[in-house]
């Protein structure tokens, strides 16, 4: 096998991995991936401004975004009252710090939102279990 075939094979196992890992995750589990997707591509961003490989750093700036979009978009501010307001607000601030990052190719401003997201995503980890496998169904049960 060559090496192009390699890495389109690895390629596919990483995609159904994730497709597999997204179908059979709890709501909270669904949460988590995207904290560790937004880290995970900030921290990759990150590397490349230090590279000055600026078409690298755009693509993972821009994967790292739509995560705090996405995540931003699933406040339900009307059922979560004040801290779903702080948590939508933290999430925009980062979503704008990270845009100023990339248009200055400013690291610093880049680990002020991973220390952001970080704080919020192991306080996420260390819900209860019993909330933590809580399943859509049943959150939709409990909406009044």
């Amino acid at each position: 096998m060559n090496m192009a075939m390699k890495k389109q094979f690895v390629q596919q196992y990483a995609n159904t991995y994730v497709e597999t890992a997204v179908s059979e995750a709890t709501p909270h589990k669904l949460v988590e991936m995207l904290y560790d997707g937004a880290l995970k591509n900030m921290n990759l961003a990150k590397v490349f401004m230090l590279q000055k490989d600026f078409e690298k750093k755009s693509t993972h700036i821009n994967k790292a975004l739509a995560i705090l979009a996405s995540l931003r978009t699933c406040v339900d501010l009307e059922k979560g009252g004040d801290i779903a307001k702080n948590l939508y607000d933290l999430y925009e601030y980062c979503y704008r710090r990270l845009f100023e990052s990339s248009l200055k190719n400013d690291t610093e401003i880049v680990d002020e939102v991973i220390s952001h997201i970080s704080t919020v995503s192991e306080a996420w980890k260390m819900m209860p279990d019993n909330i933590k496998k809580v399943s859509k169904e049943q959150i939709d049960k409990i909406k009044v």
